[in-house]
């Protein structure tokens, strides 16, 4: 989460001594605090002159000279300074010293004059607040400040303490819920400096989304002077702050990841299902068959009932032996995605390859691979993508031809109503993927109860991904915008603890930073040398990791032709989250 903005509002608690608001103010910073506030105000612009606390306000204000020292003095010290201004005037003095941000009180937020006088400031900081003002009221104030700005809304009032009681920290959602697209959110508190609770409010504000905090400071509560009520002394304040950040380590950065400690307690408690009873191979499973328990650990996930019943056993299993989906019958297609169309190197598809179209080249080392049941070629409808359909199917591979941005779409278009668990997905510029690094993936990714593979350890172009069709779906009806999903993975990487993944570990000789997809000129020249030198040692098609490793190792000058990469990553316009909300829809019942 972005971290909580303290501001500790000296506001009248300086007695009238511009030397005492800039001792506080200093005091404040070395507490810890993010930024001091003052009030700003001339009375001649605050009240009437007939306001029985005129000459009070007229004695506490200081001149603009004094504004200035202070101000400045501050600025000096390397502060963040924001002010309270309370009209035209006071505005002409703190914008003249290059404060920080300006606050506009919430008798204030009518004040047409005023509010496009802070607009016009630009580059500062705005923050409004709201206490005893109206929905109206808030919203006139925002649309004043103009669309290019996104003030901070504080939520409190000043009652000389406030009382807990009307605090009211419910109206926090209540700003975020109206204005929320249009402003933060912020609290300002009032409740007795003496009270416990002056430190539990502001930290269940911060819980409750409030991402400043305003605390009023004051040198001595006990002498009881101006503005005292609400007041920390600057020891009580750094000890607050202490509380804030301890806050907001409790409230974490991102819901949806575990820590490294949760993650430990995931793996010790959940249950496994394990054999009720010793089990022969053949058997096909049934609930009676099998019990929910906790075992040591071993490496798997925890997988569904729904994944294993009604399949048949692999191998025999003795009673309350772990089950993985490694061991029972599950079917797996290689989807391969791809398309004609390339900014970089177009017709890379059909681009020749020691004899063969690169894509045709693709095809023939996937057919290679034992433990699948079903390759299927994923393109578009497009009509330069017809040639590429027309060589899958003379090379004998299934064509599905689906949409051009929603990749998934495609391929669980390829899929309809068919019965898939697992699918290997395939980038066509991903030509030199070895089969038997793919059978050790899927071997991998069974047994770990995975949803979700990568074998990204090995060469950038060598390697594979493993989905569970299941999320596969879940993903395309869950996404936000699931016409991204050309960057499938990232769904997956970018919420990786809410899904079962895993990155399978290949022999370390294989570990190698080297880029040898088809994207560029470059990548071609590097690819073309390694197949030519493969179809001289009468490899054409059946080289390996260790073949390649061998090549580039004697020929280390061939990989600088592209050793400078494009690295994927995903698109500012590209939305990657989640409406988890949706799996209780019905419309995802049985999915």
């Amino acid at each position: 989460m972005q971290a909580t903005e303290v501001i500790a509002e000296i506001a009248n608690a300086h007695q009238g001594s511009p030397h005492v608001a800039l001792d506080l103010a200093l005091q404040s910073l070395d507490a810890g605090a993010d930024a001091v506030k003052f009030q700003v105000y001339f009375a001649h612009e605050l009240l009437v002159r007939s306001h029985p606390r005129f000459a009070h306000f007229k004695e506490q204000s200081f001149s603009p000279d004094e504004w200035s020292y202070l101000l400045h003095a501050v600025k000096a010290a390397g502060g963040r300074v924001y002010c309270d201004v309370f009209g035209t005037d006071a505005l002409t003095v703190a914008r003249g010293e290059g404060v920080d941000g300006f606050k506009v009180h919430s008798s204030d937020l009518c004040n047409t004059k005023l509010l496009q006088n802070i607009a016009a400031t630009h580059s500062s900081r705005i923050l409004l607040s709201t206490g005893g003002s109206t929905a109206r009221e808030i919203a006139y104030a925002i649309n004043k400040i103009g669309t290019t700005r996104r003030p901070v809304l504080l939520h409190g009032f000043q009652s000389y303490p406030t009382s807990v009681e009307d605090s009211v920290l419910l109206r926090i959602r209540w700003l975020q819920e109206h204005f929320g697209r249009f402003a933060d959110i912020g609290y300002q508190d009032h409740v007795d400096g003496s009270d416990p609770f002056a430190f539990t409010l502001p930290l269940l504000a911060i819980a409750m989304g409030a991402q400043v905090i305003e605390k009023h400071v004051t040198l001595d509560r006990a002498a009881k002077g101006v503005d005292y009520y609400s007041a920390m002394e600057p020891t009580e304040l750094k000890e607050f702050i202490k509380h804030v950040r301890k806050a907001e380590t409790a409230l974490g950065s991102r819901p949806d990841v575990f820590s490294q400690a949760e993650r430990k307690y995931r793996s010790a408690m959940k249950k496994h299902w394990v054999a009720a009873r010793p089990l022969t191979s053949g058997t096909i499973l049934s609930p009676s068959e099998l019990i929910i328990k906790r075992v040591p650990d071993n490496g798997r996930d925890v997988v569904e009932l729904e994944q294993i019943l009604g399949r048949p056993l692999l191998r025999d299993l003795a009673e309350e032996e772990s089950i993985s989906r490694a061991d029972v019958r599950t079917l797996t297609w290689v989807m391969v995605v791809a398309r004609s169309r390339s900014s970089r190197l177009p017709g890379k598809a059909l681009i020749n390859m020691a004899g063969i179209p690169a894509l045709q080249h693709l095809f023939e080392r996937l057919k290679q691979i034992k433990t699948v049941d079903r390759i299927v070629f994923c393109t578009t409808l497009q009509d330069d993508d017809t040639p590429l359909a027309q060589l899958a199917a003379a090379v004998g591979v299934s064509v599905h031809r689906g949409p051009v941005d929603d990749v998934l779409g495609r391929m669980l278009g390829a899929m309809d109503k068919r019965q898939v668990d697992v699918v290997v997905r395939v980038t066509g510029d991903d030509i030199l993927v070895d089969p038997e690094y793919v059978e050790i993936g899927l071997r991998h990714h069974l047994n770990s109860n995975a949803e979700y593979s990568d074998l990204k350890s090995l060469p950038s172009g060598t390697e594979v991904e493993y989905f569970d069709a299941r999320i596969l779906k879940q993903i395309h009806r869950l996404a936000k915008d699931p016409d991204g999903t050309e960057y499938l993975t990232f769904y997956v990487t970018h919420h990786r603890d809410q899904f079962r993944t895993r990155t399978i570990p290949v022999d370390e000789r294989h570990v190698r930073p080297w880029r040898l997809t088809l994207d560029t000129p470059e990548d071609y020249e590097v690819i073309r040398a390694l197949l030519e030198a493969m179809h001289q040692k009468g490899k054409s098609l059946n080289y390996n990791l260790d073949d390649i490793v061998e090549f580039f190792e004697t020929h280390p000058e061939i990989l600088e032709a592209n050793s400078v990469g494009f690295q994927q990553r995903v698109p500012r316009n590209i939305n990657t989250d989640i409406d988890w909300s949706r799996l209780l829809d019905s419309r995802l019942e049985g999915t």
